[in-house]
């Protein structure tokens, strides 16, 4: 018998052997591995207000929930004591937070709805500066940034994939409508004197406003012309910029501060 016959029969007794088998256990076929893999174990929060998305670029992405709650959910792995409010300026001290990582398209809704995430969101920030800019309430991380400076039509189309009228008669200036998911929303078209942020922000109600920051620093940014050294300062010394800025403040340095 040549090899060609040989290898003939082998391939037809193994078809023969597997019709069997599909005959003894119905019509279908199933490969060792197919079915076998374990459940989807279940997310350790039911909502979540302070969602953290990790920055390691996989598929779905790894998120963790930084709400502090009276007791974590039965999911929940590793659920540790809060920060105390003087580690952290977010933390209370008394409530627990769960620090499992959960790998989902979909982190689940949040606990408070004035939270809910926004609709068009883009990786890839429209603008190159901006003025106005604005921490949109979700507390994910990275954050949600809009930007609310007032553009001329073209220029406006020509960045942002939706825009919309800025207020006052019509027509007029338009505002970039798309929301920005990123941790670095960029630097301010003009400077302010205390920096890229400020926590403690003082403004008048005035269109536009006329605004101070109180925050107490190692050093004052470049840009303040009026540094103060904060009288009851413990060692090493603080420091206040003293200057005034017609316009919006800026971002909060501390996320949670965020209203």
């Amino acid at each position: 018998m040549s090899n060609n016959s040989m290898a003939t029969s082998t391939i037809l007794l193994f078809l023969l052997a597997v019709g069997g088998l599909a005959a003894a256990h119905g019509d279908t076929i199933r490969l060792p591995s197919e079915g076998d893999a374990p459940p989807q174990p279940a997310k350790p929060w039911d909502c979540c207000d302070d969602i953290e998305m990790s920055p390691l670029k996989i598929f779905p992405p790894l998120y963790r929930c930084n709400d502090e709650v009276k007791q974590c959910s039965a999911a929940c792995k590793e659920c540790v004591a809060a920060p105390a409010a003087g580690d952290s300026p977010c933390g209370g001290g008394a409530a627990l937070v769960c620090r499992d990582w959960y790998s989902t398209e979909d982190p689940g809704k949040p606990c408070t709805p004035e939270r809910e995430w926004p609709e068009r969101t883009t990786k890839k920030r429209p603008w190159k500066c901006c003025d106005n800019i604005r921490r949109l309430p979700p507390r994910i991380h990275p954050p949600f940034w809009r930007c609310d400076d007032e553009l001329k039509p073209g220029q406006c189309f020509a960045a942002c994939k939706a825009c919309r009228e800025a207020p006052g008669p019509f027509p007029g200036p338009l505002i970039c409508d798309d929301v920005y998911w990123g941790a670095d929303p960029g630097p301010f078209c003009t400077p302010r004197p205390w920096g890229d942020c400020c926590d403690n922000t003082t403004c008048t109600k005035s269109i536009p406003p006329i605004c101070s920051c109180g925050d107490k620093v190692a050093a004052c940014d470049g840009a303040c012309k009026d540094c103060q050294p904060v009288a009851s300062s413990s060692e090493p010394p603080r420091f206040v910029c003293k200057d005034q800025f017609t316009g919006q403040p800026g971002p909060k340095c501390t996320p949670c501060t965020q209203n």
